[in-house]
């Protein structure tokens, strides 16, 4: 299955699965472009691209019209945020090497059901607060850090965690 396939299984509604296929078709390319020019690999902005897509067909509804300027601003912005996550990661990945010992001690079990309901609870969050808490969580990147990425302030970022998990809860709880 291919990605704008995929993406627009993700989506009810039949305009916008229809808006959906517009952005695809009309930003792949410059998206693509975007994160090329940042991951200097064809690959890699192939990865970036595809999850910025995938993030924004989950949150559809926030997107204006096709061809507005805020709307080509926002996927810019969103494959190169995305560009600059898959850099820092495999530069992280590059610099940590993992002892034996540390993995014999990564031996915790998860329940998959909560890991299920965790995953869809933080799909239900905006797009902002998503990436702040992946970032923090899921790559253990510190507020500074994650600052850096997305060129905000610490202090942003920590008050974006806090609401983020606020939000979080109340969505578990919900489940």
């Amino acid at each position: 299955m291919n990605i704008l396939a995929l993406c627009l299984a993700m989506i009810e509604d039949e305009a916008q699965q229809h808006k959906f296929e517009q952005l695809y078709h009309r930003y792949r390319g410059l998206m693509h472009h975007c994160a090329e020019a940042l991951l200097h690999d064809s690959h890699l902005a192939e990865d970036a691209v595809n999850i910025a897509f995938m993030q924004i067909a989950g949150n559809i509804d926030c997107v204006d019209a096709v061809d507005s300027n805020r709307t080509k601003r926002l996927m810019v912005t969103a494959v190169e945020r995305k560009a600059m996550t898959l850099y820092a990661r495999q530069n992280r990945e590059y610099q940590r090497t993992v002892t034996m010992e540390e993995v014999e001690d990564m031996t915790v079990e998860y329940d998959n059901r909560e890991l299920e309901l965790l995953e869809e609870a933080i799909l239900k969050l905006p797009l902002e607060y998503q990436q702040v808490i992946l970032l923090k969580y899921s790559q253990e990147y510190s507020s500074k850090e994650i600052a850096a990425i997305l060129d905000y302030s610490v202090s942003k970022v920590d008050q974006m965690l806090s609401r983020g998990r606020r939000q979080l809860r109340n969505l578990l709880k919900e489940a």
